[in-house]
């Protein structure tokens, strides 16, 4: 641990070094060589500089010399001493991986596949109404995935991000889940506690086996959970404009209407090799507590922890510093001499 919070401002020490030195012995004798070129009378000069009386500008010199380190010493933050200080343990890490493809716009589910998702992702984790406090992220992917919400415990902005989601809005077409998984991978690598990864797809994918990762999602202890939604059967993807108004249904290169069909094997067999649940979300399902399982809530007897950090003390050598500059400022330049009757 460093003694400074703040080592970059120790720069500030060193100036003002120079300026207390600047103070003390070049201000003085620059200050006594303009009044010899000014005024030529020794004895107007020893009234001017006060030599008539008892000198203080030297005491004063010093003191501001020393308050200025003092000062910057302070900007530095010292921290010494050791206090214990409650922190929330966190019941989970949780990244929701949300394919905003245009498969996802099929209405097999109302009023969308990506619609319903949507709203039972708010529902589950940004109420700001949970159980324990946990970090969830968001990842959105198509044809490559991207990272939109860094792991937070603000579920007021985890909201506000699904909100403005819509499908379509990524530059890259297609369905890629192996994108999702390593993205989100990535980011949970570097996290403590558990780690948890919701894919919410229609399982249309066209990015490779994703069973294939199983074994590096183990290795990391990384547990995959999926939210599956679509109509196997298939169902036409509508097209609108600007306004919402409806175009058609998506067509191929040959002019057929392009069907997408819900695929979930792969889906189900990666949440069972790496623990997760495999959630089904279509008209007459209610995943929400399923999905709240994901971040397990905490004991409250035992959901505070304990961190040891350094005590700031600032506050004595700024206490310092603004008290000596109190003292220059009322200190007179000299002492005059009081005259005998």
């Amino acid at each position: 641990m460093d003694i400074f919070a703040f080592p970059k401002f120790l720069w500030f020490l060193v100036y003002a070094c120079l300026a207390g030195m600047a103070v003390i012995h070049w201000i003085p004798k620059k200050r006594r060589r303009l009044l010899s070129l000014l005024i030529s009378s020794k004895h107007l000069q020893s009234v001017l500089s006060g030599q008539t009386g008892k000198e203080l500008r030297p005491v004063k010199a010093v003191i501001l010399a020393v308050s200025l380190p003092l000062i910057a010493v302070a900007l530095a933050g010292p921290q010494w001493g050791l206090r214990r200080r409650e922190i929330p343990l966190l019941g989970a890490n949780l990244v929701v991986c949300l394919d905003t493809s245009d498969s996802m716009l099929a209405q097999d589910i109302k009023p969308s596949r990506f619609e319903r998702a949507r709203f039972e992702m708010i529902q589950a984790f940004a109420k700001g109404e949970n159980d324990a406090p946990f970090r969830i992220g968001l990842v959105n992917f198509s044809g490559r995935a991207y990272l939109q919400c860094p792991l937070t415990l603000d579920a007021g902005a985890l909201r506000f991000i699904l909100e403005t989601t819509v499908p379509g809005s990524l530059p890259y077409p297609g369905t890629n889940i192996n994108a999702a998984l390593k993205t989100a991978a990535a980011i949970l690598e570097r996290s403590a506690g558990q780690k948890n990864i919701l894919i919410v797809t229609d399982g249309e994918d066209h990015g490779g086996d994703i069973r294939s990762m199983a074994g590096y999602l183990q290795k990391n202890k990384l547990r995959v959970s999926a939210l599956w939604t679509g109509a196997v059967q298939g169902e036409p993807i509508p097209q609108r404009d600007e306004n919402g108004n409806f175009l058609g249904y998506k067509r191929d290169k040959q002019g057929n209407t392009v069907v997408s069909k819900a695929k979930g094997d792969s889906l189900e067999e990666l949440t069972r090799l790496t623990g997760g649940l495999f959630l089904r979300l279509d008209n007459n399902t209610n995943p929400q507590p399923q999905l709240r399982s994901l971040v397990v809530p905490i004991d409250p007897k035992k959901g505070k922890g304990q961190q040891m950090e350094l005590e700031n003390r600032f506050q004595i050598p700024l206490a310092l510093g603004f008290l000596l500059l109190l003292a220059e400022f009322v200190i007179p330049e000299k002492k005059r001499k009081t005259r005998e009757c």
